[in-house]
């Protein structure tokens, strides 16, 4: 009776025992194979429409880098505008668009900008084939945004640096498309545009002037997202920002398969996408840190171009620790 009882008991940890390494097994399978055995974890990302400035983030995407670290990215196209709105939110989880959320951050919104991809403005300023050089441009006109944009805050930078003198007009176009048409059209003289609507100029005949990433190094592009999402989820943001940093190294290192992939995003060919990956590819970050010089640059258009008063602190609009901790933990495989 008691060695019955002895051998039924051994019998029932048996079975227990294997169905528990049959339950388990899997995992530590998974595990050994580099597999992450959980449900990959949902993010809504907002970007606006295809933009070279965030090139490095699309590739990381393509590549499976995020996907690699446990990620399901949901792309979502929004407006600027409505960028911050939805991450305070919680509509989304992240932008590669920061300048709505710096604004807002730096009017005191709980919000920040965590990693700059690009570091430099991939705007070039194009002309009409007769200027041969920036400085023949005092007295004319040059096409810009309305007050506030981008384009406009690089055109009065241009003026003052090329010292082009007051007669120099500024004529607002808010269409890339409308001002390249009346550069050519000789209604204006010049105008920036953007990477790779410079091939598009020089088509139709109009003269590359200057890369403005050369004499403004102001960041584009990266992440932004909530002061709540930093304080909750500290390791994800850092695995995020490892796979970027990854998507940011293939970028740099890996010229033919990088030009691919913009060949197919941006819809170039082949030729047209290698000019385009030529002209910026050095003005993307190395570890999704600006440097100080860089910081102020954007901390400057942004209190330009969004009319902030006062000085404002770096600390209201950036956190860089995350990215600094995630280059940290990549450095010994780099």
């Amino acid at each position: 009776m008691t060695n019955r009882l002895f051998s039924d008991r051994r019998m029932g940890s048996i079975t227990i025992l294997v169905i528990a390494a049959l339950v388990v097994s899997p995992a530590i399978r998974a595990h050994s194979q580099g597999k992450n055995p959980v449900a990959p974890s949902k993010i809504r990302l907002a970007t606006p429409t295809g933009s070279l400035s965030y090139l490095p983030i699309h590739v990381a995407l393509q590549k499976g880098f995020y996907a690699r670290r446990g990620f399901d990215i949901e792309v979502i196209q929004m407006a600027a505008g409505l960028v911050a709105p939805a991450l305070l939110n919680r509509a989304v989880d992240y932008t590669t668009i920061p300048s709505g959320p710096a604004t807002a951050g730096a009017r005191g919104a709980p919000l920040k900008v965590i990693c700059f991809t690009s570091v430099k403005l991939q705007h070039v300023l194009v002309s009409r084939p007769e200027i041969p050089a920036v400085n023949d441009l005092a007295g004319k006109r040059i096409g810009a945004g309305s007050f506030g944009t981008l384009p406009a805050y690089e055109v009065r930078v241009l003026i003052d640096k090329y010292r082009l003198g007051p007669n120099t007009i500024i004529v607002p176009l808010n269409s890339t498309n409308d001002r390249m048409i009346a550069t050519q059209r000789g209604n204006i003289d010049a105008t920036v545009v953007p990477v790779p609507s410079d091939l598009k100029a020089e088509e139709m005949g109009l003269k590359r002037l200057l890369q403005m990433g050369s004499i403004l190094p102001i960041p584009q592009a990266g992440f932004a997202t909530s002061e709540e999402k930093i304080k909750t989820a500290r390791h994800e943001i850092v695995e995020l920002l490892k796979a970027t940093i990854e998507g940011i190294d293939y970028a740099w290192t890996q010229r033919e398969a990088t030009i691919d992939i913009i060949s197919k995003w941006i819809k170039l060919n082949p030729a047209q996408a290698a000019k385009a990956y030529d002209s910026v590819r050095d003005t993307f970050s190395k570890n999704c840190v600006p440097t100080e010089e860089q910081a102020k640059a954007y901390i400057s258009m942004l209190s330009s171009t969004a009319g902030l008063k006062g000085d404002v602190p770096p600390g209201s609009i950036f956190d860089f620790s995350l990215a600094s901790e995630a280059t940290r933990e990549l450095t010994p495989n780099r």
